[in-house]
């Protein structure tokens, strides 16, 4: 991310994965919630922060029929895109609120 350079990270994913099978990664981005940005307006507001995940060659993301209730709730406002319509294995998520994710 722009505004905080390089931070160290936390992912959860699982260790392994059968084929076609649904999974959840979570990341987690330390950072100082005191940091401001310029917003629009320019006036001094909370950072947004964003993700690009990278997974193996084979991997993306699935259809909107195979993601579950629970995990629709989770990421019903949450943007996110495959980096290039060739690279589905490579997703950009974000910008979204840093204070809300």
């Amino acid at each position: 991310n722009c505004h905080l350079a390089n931070k160290p990270e936390d992912i959860e994913v699982l260790q392994a994965v059968l084929l076609d099978t649904l999974f959840e990664a979570v990341v987690r981005i330390p950072y100082d919630m005191q940091l401001k940005q310029i917003l629009a307006n320019g006036k001094k507001g909370a950072l947004n922060v964003g993700v690009v995940l990278i997974f193996p060659e084979g991997f993306e993301l699935a259809p909107p029929d195979r993601i579950v209730p629970k995990t629709k709730e989770k990421i019903v406002n949450l943007p996110f895109q495959n980096y290039h319509p060739t690279k589905k294995n490579i997703l950009v998520i974000g910008l979204v609120p840093g204070k809300k994710y």
